[in-house]
């Protein structure tokens, strides 16, 4: 940059950079105006008797001037006791560190401070505590627990809770959100202790968390802590990263085991009620056939009773109705067939018969069949019937 100013009056030779511009115009200041401004501003604030022209304030004013500052603080402090509670919180009034009272939501007005204070808690806030496993490498982590069948997991969880007595909830411990996690950790392991780690995989978490908000609760209640646990949920349940891959390879057996199982059970209730309607159709089946063959034995036996009685009245004509029927019986199924004895000629016996009738001579051995012998005259029956009966059971002879 050059030495000289821009706009100088060309002297070359003076080029000091820190030089005075020259010609410049050097600034005015009027000491005289200086100090009437100041005697002005003495004259307000002092006693009014300098020579300034200013104007003049009463000394009564300035005697009052104390106390109006004084009544306006007064009025500050008074006023500082009124106080507001929102729609979801709920005031603890103090007075001198007591408890004196609780405010509903709305606007109220209390002793200024240091008489009463007030606390004003959410008590309607739904409030969520997240403990156990954080996932750091930690070998005292507290989410690190050890299940009953020596199996050690890591648990997180939630813990959901809501105040129900402010001034419980205020007083009763120094650190309310301290002793809720305390709690809920010392309950969820007591049931992880208690549990196995199936439990703790599949359909048992639902009764631990139902437990576990169980003992929680009556813990907080013991120490009046003023909360009420809502709900805790199992937020992850798995094994140290150490032995994750044979707790994977043993789960994956474990589900191959129930797989197979449904598969046996679905087989079994297939061929349970199969085998049952037929075991119950026998049985049916028997019964039926049980009770024909009673039915049987019962018309028999009436049947019998009946003849045994007309037998006893008349025995003869019974028993050759007996006889007659027998033959009936037995003559009407079988094969009918004639021997000649003694030279004496062939009986004829015309009976309607399905199948035909040989008739056999004892001189000759060929066998001749009842229409081959349809001209044979007939002869009377020697023989009497007597000596032609067949004994018939029951039948007295």
């Amino acid at each position: 940059m050059p030495w000289s100013d821009p706009g100088g009056n060309g002297d070359k030779n003076d080029n000091n950079p820190w030089g005075r511009r020259p010609n410049a115009q050097k600034p005015v200041f009027d000491i005289q105006k200086i100090t009437q401004e100041l005697k002005k501003l003495g004259g307000i604030f002092g006693s009014g008797g300098g020579r300034g022209s200013g104007p003049k304030i009463d000394r009564k004013w300035l005697r009052l001037l104390p106390f109006l500052v004084i009544t306006v603080l007064i009025l500050f402090w008074v006023a500082s006791g009124i106080y507001v509670v929102g729609p979801d919180e709920e005031g603890v009034v103090l007075r001198f560190g007591k408890e004196v009272g609780i405010s509903q939501p709305g606007l109220h007005y209390r002793l200024p401070f240091p008489f009463e204070r007030v606390y004003l808690p959410k008590v309607a806030q739904s409030r969520r505590l997240v403990l156990g496993y954080s996932g750091a490498a930690d070998s005292l982590n507290p989410g690190m627990m050890l299940t009953a069948d020596g199996n050690v997991v890591d648990v997180r969880f939630s813990v959901q809770y809501r105040i129900t007595n402010a001034s419980h909830y205020l007083f009763a411990t120094t650190n309310p959100g301290q002793l809720i996690s305390y709690c809920a950790e010392s309950a969820m392991r007591e049931l992880v202790g208690r549990s196995k780690i199936d439990d703790l995989l599949t359909s048992g978490r639902g009764a631990i968390e139902q437990q576990a908000q169980q003992i929680t609760q009556n813990l907080l209640n013991r120490y009046h802590a003023g909360v009420t646990v809502d709900a805790v949920q199992l937020l992850q349940v798995e094994s140290p990263k150490a032995v994750q891959p044979a707790f994977t390879e043993v789960t994956t057996a474990r589900e191959d085991m129930e797989r197979a199982r449904s598969e046996a059970q679905a087989y079994a209730s297939s061929v349970i009620p199969k085998a049952k309607g037929e075991a119950a159709a026998m049985v049916t089946n028997a019964e039926g056939y049980k009770q024909q063959v009673v039915d049987r034995a019962k018309g028999d036996s009436a049947r019998f009773t009946d003849i045994l009685q007309a037998y006893q009245k008349n025995p003869k004509v019974v028993s050759e109705r007996m006889y007659l029927h027998t033959m009936q019986d037995i003559l009407s199924h079988t094969q009918k067939v004639i021997i000649e004895s003694k030279g004496q000629p062939v009986i004829y016996l015309h009976m309607p018969a399905k199948t035909p009738v040989a008739v056999h001579s004892p001189t000759s051995s060929a066998a001749v069949t009842a229409s081959a012998v349809s001209v044979i005259p007939p002869v009377a029956l020697t023989t009497s019937p007597a000596a032609l009966r067949i004994p018939v059971a029951g039948a007295r002879s």
